[in-house]
């Protein structure tokens, strides 16, 4: 290499370092600059100014007098605003627990009666179709009902026993139904008022049953008592599948209609008791004609005494 390129290679070396040296010196100078403006100002982060210069705010607008101008907005002071933070009470808003009335209750007695009656029937029905069908042929004809009573003599007087029991059910909830329409419960509670009510129909036809029987053990009317005992049970029977439609359409029927509906229940409740009491009355002739007294005595203690008493206890409790 000659002296000429060497000289030349020497030459852009130092332009090189006087560039770099050049580019360090501007970055150092603006840096210094960046630093000693940014340490001339305040700290963003220190409150205690910012606090100060709202205190004096506060203090300047509490000072300035009310011009009138709706537009001035005039800050209160920390003191008048009321520190006590109001609660809502406990029960506010919506409640996780659903409230029961005694009218959510009612219908809900009411449905599930309803609905656990219509199933029986459909079950007894299903089971015991025939034995129906002889109950209803035996509710108009004698000879019927005494075939009925031979075959329950035999044995096979249970589908009786339990269309009978849903008598009970259905006469006991139209009870009800009737107590908590003219607003005289038997209890507080829906459930035991419908209970107390099925409670005492069975026992008021329990007890003419044992009455019966005992007026059998004493007079010699065995045969009559019993046939008048399968009397009762098969216009119950059929009473009882009346009253459960007649139930379902008084309780789900429009008011305006539950009294007209109330009165026509109790129409067929008393043309099927009436048109039992004649059936009866047909087969007593006999004692009719000869014993006169007995059997005046008989209507008065079995027949009427009971319903009196039932009233009674009704309309005074």
């Amino acid at each position: 290499m000659d002296y000429s390129s060497q000289c030349a290679t020497f030459v852009r070396t130092v332009k090189k370092l006087a560039h770099i040296s050049i580019r360090f010196l501007l970055v150092s100078l603006l840096s210094v600059l960046i630093a000693s403006g940014v340490w001339g100002q305040a700290n963003p982060f220190d409150l205690t100014p910012r606090l100060s210069a709202t205190a004096g705010a506060d203090t300047l607008a509490s000072t300035t007098p009310v011009t009138g101008n709706p537009f001035d907005i005039v800050p209160s002071s920390p003191e008048a605003q009321p520190n006590d933070r109001v609660l809502p009470p406990p029960d506010a808003g919506f409640s996780s627990k659903p409230v029961v009335t005694i009218d959510s209750r009612f219908n809900r007695v009411v449905f599930i009666t309803t609905v656990v009656s219509l199933l029986l029937l459909t079950v007894l029905i299903t089971l015991f179709r025939a034995q129906l069908g002889r109950a209803y042929r035996a509710f108009l004809n004698d000879n019927l009902l005494n075939q009925l009573q031979r075959e329950r003599e035999g044995g096979g007087g249970l589908p009786y026993y339990l269309f009978y029991a849903l008598f009970m059910l259905s006469a006991g909830f139209f009870v009800f139904l009737m107590t908590e329409y003219f607003e005289v419960p038997v209890a507080e509670s829906p459930w035991n008022s419908l209970l107390m009510c099925i409670l005492g129909i069975a026992v008021f036809w329990m007890g003419k049953h044992l009455l019966l029987t005992y007026v059998r053990m004493v007079f010699p009317v065995e045969k009559e008592v019993r046939i008048y005992n399968m009397t009762i049970v098969v216009f119950n029977l059929i009473l009882g599948i009346a009253l459960i439609i007649g139930n379902g359409l008084f309780a789900y029927g429009p008011d305006s209609l539950k009294m007209p509906m109330l009165y026509l229940i109790l129409a067929v409740i008393a043309g099927v008791y009436l048109f039992m009491f004649l059936r009866s009355l047909f087969s007593a002739g006999r004692f009719l004609s000869f014993h006169k007294f007995h059997f005046l005595l008989y209507i008065c203690t079995v027949e009427i005494a009971p319903v009196l008493i039932l009233v009674k206890e009704l309309t005074t409790s």
